[in-house]
């Protein structure tokens, strides 16, 4: 948890699409014990529970203003899951370890096992540091970026409106 900052939790949804389109790749740790949560049940009381989300995933990634939302395999056996963003206590790249953890959201035996508990009471919390800004990508590389689309490839003006889905995100060169 080295070089992890804390930030607010209104900031979490702007960490994951940073990692996302920066990093393609992120890692959720989910308190599945907290209301909200919908993963399958054998997993529902673990407090460390470990997602990984992955910008290639032919599955939409739904992320919204309360929680965070796709079909996820687990054993090969899909799960739709909501992960409520008070659920969240950690977000970072497991390759790179680029992420935040916020330790004001983190179970009690995780900040004791960190050894966060003590800092937790003899330290004023931080101010608020802002998600750093992406690196500029080369001329010779495409840089992706999210965009809300109507369900699917196909304009939303030719889907008939009892036809289209909720809107999904899709990376756009």
């Amino acid at each position: 948890m080295e070089g992890m900052t804390t930030i607010p939790t209104s900031q979490k949804p702007d960490v994951i699409r940073l990692l996302l389109e920066t990093e393609g790749r992120v890692m959720l740790c989910v308190d599945a014990t907290k209301p909200g949560v919908q993963v399958p049940r054998r997993f529902s009381s673990d407090n460390g529970l470990r997602l990984i989300l992955n910008s290639i995933m032919p599955q939409p990634i739904e992320i919204g203003p309360k929680a965070v939302e796709s079909e996820l395999r687990f054993g090969g056996i899909p799960h739709y899951c909501v992960i409520p963003y008070e659920a969240l206590w950690g977000v970072f790249n497991p390759d790179t370890h680029h992420g935040m953890f916020w330790t004001e959201s983190m179970p009690e035996e995780i900040r004791k096992q960190h050894g966060l508990e003590e800092s937790l009471t003899q330290l004023p919390k931080p101010e608020p540091t802002p998600v750093p800004e992406a690196e500029p990508v080369p001329k010779n590389k495409k840089r992706f970026e999210l965009r809300v689309i109507e369900g699917g490839d196909t304009p939303s003006a030719t889907i008939a409106p009892e036809k289209r889905t909720r809107p999904n995100l899709r990376l756009v060169p």
